[in-house]
Formats: structure tokens, sequence, C-alpha cells
């Protein structure tokens, strides 16, 4: 923004505006930066200091029967496969390949090269062609190693809480023919030998085909010895049976919320929480071993008062969000602590302060902060710059007013697109541009707020994903949706074929001399070219919004390609258009600006407004 002052060898005046930021809900119109607007719908920064109109979006052609509950991706190789949960099944390329499925939100995370998935009904593993739970197929540990027939050796990984089942290894003198197990009273299921031959063979070998089982005593007698084992101090018996471990196998499949986390945070772990149960409760795997939950690997987030709402990773740290913990401590970070290759712990080492977050599906990590809503706004996690303490920010000022009407903030969702961080409530869209940080007096506790953006669109969203460089929503009646990309292209501006409505208002202008009248006689616009564009002109005079241009014309430029008789033009310049006409505001003590599109297919990118004006007598 540039201007001339009053005064009194200067009659004429001039007001530039000509850096555009977002919109600001948060002051009255008498108190926003010039800067900013007081009503911007459907803008979005073309640059930083400038602005555009959105584009608009498109359906896919199938409609779904059912509400559509997630949409998942795996990225395997050089591909990246979708899933679509929709009502009780997944649909791998528009074929099901699940079907037991709760008709619920979903999520899912990767490790390795399958994705991790809970629905509040099962724990479901997809490795890119079909589904199966978790608990089907689980890892057997090898619980004792380097054990003699007699006994003896040293404990290696824990029981799995998804299996009854363990493998002991043991260490074969070529003459014993009785092993005795590290547990006794062991289950009635059929118990197995492998042992593994010198020349690289193995031998599999049945209860009651080659040795019998005594149960209570804990014991295994072969018909015949096991050859010695050739390598001195190396197991070459496995002897897999089970014994129950006391854990519910099945009470991770009504956890509803997962991460992936690890040492220095590699995303080599899975976490799981949210179980209707026992909300406060963690379970976590094993290191590289997501089918491996060893029984001791748990932990209580604080209470089981504050439920966990999600996971946020930063850096080499887990943030757990509870919801309203009763000390108003509804974060709590975990540490990874550890180093071998089969013992990881995850202790708290810290807890924040701060609102508690409201909807699963709104973490999302964007450059430096890890950001969520709350009941509050939109906050972050961020560090200080000395130091490896953590705390929590407000980063939405701008927008909260006008996003914390909206009741429905638990059925908000999020995702990241390019720099912007976008949540969707209802059928309005919130964008925080992580490229543009303002710092404001007001929010001392906060070191700095994002610029946002507000559009708004007819269907209402249920849940925003990112594919092939597009965002992307689905609706609750069961359709996709996706915003186009190329702003070249005219045909981009429409949400599935209806006008978008583009609107940035500026705050109340008044001078420098709020108490004396203001007479503007001059009003121009640089707006960017298209091959079809315009702009209609208002201005607030005394409390009402008065047309004083609209010019249709002047932003065109030609192309072959693209004639549309109706707004033909032969300009070829395709450099940004300044429009100008003469207007009549007398005797105001202050006015405000309203620009807007609302045209079928056109954009609208705003450079500069100005104005010429002159300053008079005492405003009566």
């Amino acid at each position: 923004m540039k201007k001339e002052p009053y005064g009194k060898k200067r009659n004429k005046n001039i007001y530039v505006y000509n850096r555009f930021k977002g919109v600001d809900y948060a002051h009255a119109p008498a108190n926003i930066s010039p800067q900013r607007c007081v009503d911007g719908i459907n803008m979005v920064r073309s640059e930083v200091g400038k602005v555009t109109k959105r584009t608009g979006f498109e359906y896919d052609s199938h409609v779904w029967k059912e509400k559509i509950n997630g949409i998942h991706f795996l990225q395997k190789d050089d591909e990246r496969v979708c899933l679509i949960h929709c009502g009780t099944r997944f649909y791998l390329n528009d074929r099901v390949i699940y079907s037991q499925a709760a008709d619920s939100f979903s999520q899912a995370v990767q490790l390795k090269d399958s994705l991790y998935i809970l629905d509040g009904k099962s724990f479901m593993v997809f490795d890119g062609s079909k589904i199966s739970n978790v608990k089907d197929n689980p890892f057997v540990p090898l619980t004792c190693t380097g054990r003699s027939p007699k006994g003896g050796g040293k404990n290696w990984q824990q029981p799995n809480m998804l299996t009854d089942k363990r493998t002991e290894g043991f260490v074969s003198d070529g003459e014993s023919t009785v092993y005795i197990l590290s547990q006794r009273y062991i289950s009635d299921d059929n118990v197995t030998v492998r042992i593994e031959n010198d020349n690289g063979t193995q031998t599999d070998m049945t209860e009651n085909h080659g040795f019998t089982v005594d149960r209570v005593a804990g014991t295994v007698t072969f018909e015949t010895p096991p050859p010695l084992s050739k390598n001195t101090g190396k197991d070459n018996v496995y002897i897999t049976y089970s014994k129950s471990t006391g854990a519910d196998r099945n009470i991770l499949d009504k956890c509803r919320v997962i991460t992936v986390f690890g040492a220095g945070g590699k995303p080599d772990t899975l976490f799981l929480s949210g179980h209707p149960d026992y909300p406060g409760r963690e379970w976590f795997s094993q290191r590289d071993n997501p089918r491996l939950f060893s029984v001791g690997n748990t932990d209580l987030a604080g209470s089981d008062n504050s439920p966990v709402i999600g996971y946020t990773v930063k850096n080499s740290s887990l943030f757990v969000h509870r919801k309203d913990n009763e000390r108003g401590l509804n974060i709590i970070v975990r540490q990874c602590n550890g180093g071998d290759e089969k013992y990881f712990s995850y202790p708290v080492s810290d807890s924040l302060q701060g609102p508690s977050a409201v909807a699963a599906d709104t973490f999302v990590n964007m450059a430096n902060d890890a950001l969520f809503l709350t009941e509050k706004g939109i906050y972050a996690i961020t560090q200080k710059d000395t130091g490896q303490d953590h705390y929590t920010q407000l980063r939405s000022l701008f927008i909260n007013r006008k996003l914390l009407a909206n009741k429905a903030l638990s059925k908000a969702v999020a995702t990241a697109y390019n720099d912007f961080y976008v949540l969707a409530v209802g059928n309005e869209i919130f964008l925080l541009d992580t490229l543009q940080k303002s710092y404001e007096e007001d929010k001392e506790y906060s070191n700095y707020q994002y610029e946002c953006y507000h559009w708004k669109i007819e269907p209402q969203v249920r849940l925003l994903f990112v594919q092939d460089g597009r965002l992307c929503f689905a609706t609750e009646d069961g359709r996709i949706g996706r915003f186009y990309t190329d702003y070249d292209n005219p045909e981009s501006f429409n949400d599935n074929g209806k006008a978008i409505k583009a609107v940035w208002q500026t705050g109340n202008f008044t001078g420098d001399m709020t108490h004396r009248n203001k007479n503007i006689f001059w009003l121009w616009v640089v707006c960017a070219t298209a091959l079809r564009t315009g702009v209609r002109v208002q201005a607030q005079i005394k409390g009402v919004w008065t047309d004083l241009f609209s010019d249709m014309t002047t932003g065109r430029f030609f192309q072959w390609s693209a004639i549309q008789w109706s707004k033909f033009t032969w300009s070829t310049d395709k450099t940004p258009k300044l429009m100008k006409r003469t207007v009549r505001i007398r005797n105001v003590d202050k006015t405000a600006f309203r620009l807007e599109n609302s045209e079928l297919n056109e954009p609208f990118g705003l450079y500069e407004l100005g104005f010429e004006y002159t300053t008079g007598s005492y405003y009566r």
C-alpha cells in the first residue's frame, strides 16, 4: 500500500492497494490492514502479494452408492495405488476386494510396502492387491535363543498379543532326545519343529511324527536325537508351540487412531489408540515388524478420562493429542529409548498445555509447524529457537471468527496441498498459507499468524485428499470432486458447470483526516489478463453498496484457438491491464471497495486498486 498525504500545496491525494494478502475476520473493517480484505470469497494467493480467483472443480463420472469413508494411497515402487473405502466395502480399481468393513471413517498409514488400516471394527493390512486382518497372519516371535536341550539360553522377543504361538531356538548337542521348553502347561495347539541341517536344507516335523509332547511338563521328546549344531552357539532346532499370553488378541481391532513413528522420527513402528473401552491406552508394534505387538508394548496416555484423538510426529518426538484433560495438558510427548534390535520403549518426556484437538482428520505437518484444529482455532506445535522445548501457538487468528462460527468442527477434515494447510468444514474451505507469515501485536503468545483464504462450494465435504497433484474431496452423497490446476484455461473456472463468485472487499478507507470529507473522483484497477475476464467495482457510500462500473472487455486478449465471439477482442497484449473510470463519491468520511467477478469460466487476478481523492471541509 502506498499513499500520498494531504497537504496545503497539493489538492489531489493518491491511495493505492498493491500488495494483497488474505482475509481478516478478526478485526473490524476500520482496523484491518489495507493489505487484507474484510470479505474475500474464493480468492487465493497467486504469488506473494497478489491474489487470484480459485479454480473450480469437476466431479468424477462414477457416483458411489454409499458414503465414502476413506481414500487411502499405497506407494509401491513407482505406482501409487488408490484404495477407496465406501460403505462396508473396499474398492481397488472399482473392484471389491473386501466387504466386511465398518461403515464409518477409516484411517491408514503406510509402513514398508503395505498399508495398515483401522475402521473401528478390524485392524487390516493391504498389500497392494488384497486386504486381510493382521491377526490372521501374525508374526510368531522367537522368545528364546541359544537354549540347550536342558534349558538356559536368553530371552529374545516378547510374546505377541496377536497370537499364542511362540518359538524357542535350541543348540543341539547331537545326543539329547528330550528338550525342555521354558514354559509348562502349554496349550493344546499342535507343536511343530524345524531342524536346520548343515547342508542348508531344513527338516519340518509335526507332533507325533518324529516327536511327542508332554504339555504339563513342557518337554518335547524326539525319537532320534537332532543332529549336532556345527556352528558353536547357533540355533539349529526351533520348536513352535502355544501358550496363552493372557492378552485379548482382538483388542486392536476396535482402535481408530493410527500413526507411524520410531527412533529419530524414523517411520518404522506402528502406534494404535482410540479403543472405545480403553480410550487413553496406546499400543505399539515391534520396530520394523508391524505384525508383532509384544504383550508389554502398551502404555496409558495419561488417563482413560482423556481419550486419544490423534498423533503428530515432529522430528524425533511423538505428540499424543488427548481430549479435554482436566489440567489442560492435552498433548503428551513421547521419545524413543533403546538401541538394540529387539526392544525399544517410548516413555513420556513432556506434556504441553493448550486447547485440545477436536477432529481426528485435521493433523497435518506443514513447513516447521505441526498443525491441528481445536475449539479455539488452528494451532501449531512449534519449537523454541534455543533448546528442545515445544509449545503450542495459534496460527489462524484471521479466520477464527468465521471458522469457529461453524459448530460442526468435529467433522472437519484437512490435508496439505502445495504450501497450504487446507481445512474443510461443511461446504466451507479455509486455507492457511505457510509462505506468508504475519507478526501480530495483539497475539503476544503466538510468534506469527498465517495469511488465510476462505472458499465456499456447494457440496458438503466429507473427506479431503490430494491425488495426481490435484486437491480433491469426497461429498456426503458419494461423489468425488477434483479442483482444476490449469489457471490458463478458462474452462477451469467453474464448479461442475456453475459460475464461481469471487470477491475482494477492502476495509474502510478514512484517509489521514477522518474528521474531514473525502471526495473520490478517479479510480483504477489493474487485473491479470485472460482470454475472458472482467471486474465489477462497487463502493460503500454511507453504508450502502453502490455500483461504480463494470469492465468485462479490457482485460481480455485474443487467441485463435479459443475464440468466443460474444467476448471477442483484437488485443494480443497479455500484460496486466489498467481499467480506469471517473467516479463520483462525494462528501464521505469513509468508504470501502468491493471487486467481484462472478462470470462463468472467467479467471480474475488482482494486481492493484487505486484512486485519487481530495480532502475537504469538516464531515457533518
